[in-house]
């Protein structure tokens, strides 16, 4: 694995080996960043933004709320991620995207995006599957908060944090950084954050989680695996249909 500071790159570079050139074009993308405190909108949802963004550092959070002010966690981004590539059908933000840290984000506009495409179909097919990815992991989470039980749909939400975290690092751990409260990740699950507490209570004190904010440490993630039937969408994304890159 290349030595790269760019987190989107690095993801990239998992699932493709690129040329000089299409380094290149990407380093292009993120050569530009602004800083975007806690709490602030990734993209302004009160008015038209023809731009996405690619997660430079920090994390975001997308909610859907409910018209009694209940919200849902629709979707996560980490370091890597692109927000607002699912949403290009649509003149306004379909859900309000907040950063959950303090980080750092670059903004492209949409036609920069359509360009691409256009002149590098390559690339843009990457950028489609790994797109791809979110969308499948999006429909994981929805089985498990319809199909298994509490406990078991919070031991699947971990291991795909975890899943997703190693997409950012070529060091082996089962430790990894969640940047959540117990709140939000009820806000991903259909659960409250009472219940989050005493489960991550329990699997703390049987030993199957070890917990140093923000950081956990999965205890057996082989027994997880199986338990929940966890199936690491991160680790097996499909390119063999991707055309090979220009010599």
């Amino acid at each position: 694995m290349k030595s790269l500071t760019s987190a989107f790159m690095l993801r990239l570079e998992r699932h493709a080996e690129l040329t000089t050139t299409e380094r290149e074009i990407f380093e292009r993308l993120e050569k530009d960043s602004v800083s975007r405190k806690k709490r602030s909108p990734v993209l302004d949802p009160s008015r038209a933004d023809a731009r996405i963004a690619i997660m430079k550092s920090g994390w975001a959070v997308s909610r859907a709320t409910s018209v009694s002010g209940q919200s849902t966690i629709t979707q996560i981004f980490m370091p890597g991620d692109i927000v607002g590539l699912a949403d290009l059908g649509f003149s306004l933000p379909p859900h309000d995207v907040q950063m959950q840290t303090d980080g750092a984000v670059c903004l492209i506009d949409r036609r920069t995006l359509s360009q691409l495409g256009h002149d590098h179909p390559r690339l843009w097919s990457l950028l489609l599957s790994m797109a791809s990815l979110e969308e499948v992991a999006l429909r994981d989470r929805l089985h498990t908060i319809t199909r298994l039980s509490a406990e078991d749909r919070l031991i699947h939400f971990i291991l795909s944090m975890k899943s997703r975290a190693a997409q950012l690092t070529d060091q082996p751990s089962d430790r990894f950084p969640l940047h959540m409260s117990q709140k939000d990740i009820g806000d991903a699950l259909g659960l409250t954050d009472i219940y989050v507490n005493r489960l991550m209570r329990k699997l703390s004190s049987t030993g199957q989680i070890d917990v140093a904010r923000p950081y956990i440490r999965i205890i057996d993630r082989d027994g997880w695996t199986k338990r929940v039937g966890y199936k690491d969408r991160y680790a097996n994304l499909d390119t063999s249909w991707i055309a090979s890159a220009a010599s």
